[in-house]
């Protein structure tokens, strides 16, 4: 994890957990923060394709396609010296490309010289883990926002010169060219600089926001089997499973031994592909529903 004020990394490292983004595919180093969380949502949104029923029938044939989960946190950066507050701006700039595809440069050029890029597929292979909310899962992100609070003002550059000579009889230092120097070789209590001293930099033209708000959005990807079992099933049929054995979604409960069939050394499908040969059903308050091979549900009138 990238300098965070010492108090805050403290904290963080003794009792909670920091929002940690990774790529599979080693298309970047992973990066990590603690954050000051202000919101948090998820939501599991179930699609469904539908289609009319025949004439006189009351429900429509439904269809079960998937299943969405979504997830949007809202967060705070705060920064407490010149140095947080680049780390902070560091850490939007990478979540900020996590939210492009990814892309190759062809030999050919375009007809204004320029080189001709060619896109090779979304960037599904990004890995969030937020503690037990979001536990290291493939996730694509699908928003990224990130606002500077004004009100709380910036770390502004000073070219103010300290003196009248510099070090080695050179031309004399900046208060942002000492404070960076000081922070950079000589920081602490017993330093040329404390930590919360730092507040003028050197680099002339540039601001670093005191605190930055940033939202980003995520969907979740169902890599692994999850989900109910059905009649056919061996042992507890109907039981809730998933073959990581984690108490999906948020390990809040116990965890339960992995039933054959969702066991990640599967069992080889018979000749011919798995398939179902009749229809199964279920009576509620009187009608019975079918579910076909595919999976479509039907009433049975």
């Amino acid at each position: 994890m990238s300098y965070q004020f010492s108090d805050v990394k403290t904290l963080g490292d003794k009792s909670y957990f920091g929002l940690s983004i990774s790529n599979t595919e080693g298309k970047f180093a992973p990066f990590s923060r603690y954050v000051f969380l202000t919101d948090y949502a998820e939501d599991f949104e179930a699609v469904w394709s539908i289609e009319p029923g025949g004439n006189g029938r009351i429900d429509k044939d439904y269809s079960y396609v998937s299943t969405n989960r979504k997830a949007n946190l809202s967060f705070k950066l705060p920064a407490r010296n010149v140095a947080e507050a680049k780390e902070n701006l560091d850490f939007c700039s990478k979540l900020a490309k996590t939210v492009y595809g990814s892309y190759s440069r062809e030999d050919e050029l375009t007809i204004f010289g320029n080189s001709r890029y060619r896109y090779d597929g979304a960037n599904v292979t990004n890995k969030v883990k937020f503690g037990n909310l979001i536990r290291n899962e493939f996730c694509f992100f699908t928003d990224f926002s990130f606002t500077p609070n004004m009100d709380a003002g910036v770390f502004e550059y000073s070219g103010q010169e300290i003196g009248l000579v510099g070090p080695n009889g050179g031309p004399p230092r900046t208060v942002g060219q000492t404070q960076t120097s000081h922070f950079s070789n000589d920081k602490g209590p017993d330093g040329l600089i404390s930590e919360t001293g730092y507040v003028y930099h050197d680099n002339k033209g540039e601001v670093y926001p005191r605190e930055v708000s940033v939202t980003i959005s995520v969907i979740i990807l169902h890599n692994y089997p999850l989900g109910f079992g059905g009649p056919r099933r061996p042992g507890k049929p109907l039981k809730w499973a998933e073959n990581k054995n984690r108490d999906w979604p948020h390990g809040t409960g116990p965890t339960y031994p992995v039933p054959s069939y969702m066991s990640s050394n599967p069992v080889p499908p018979p000749p011919g592909g798995a398939r179902r040969d009749e229809a199964e059903g279920v009576e509620i308050n009187g009608r019975r529903y079918i579910v076909d091979g595919n999976g479509n549900v039907t009433i049975d009138d």
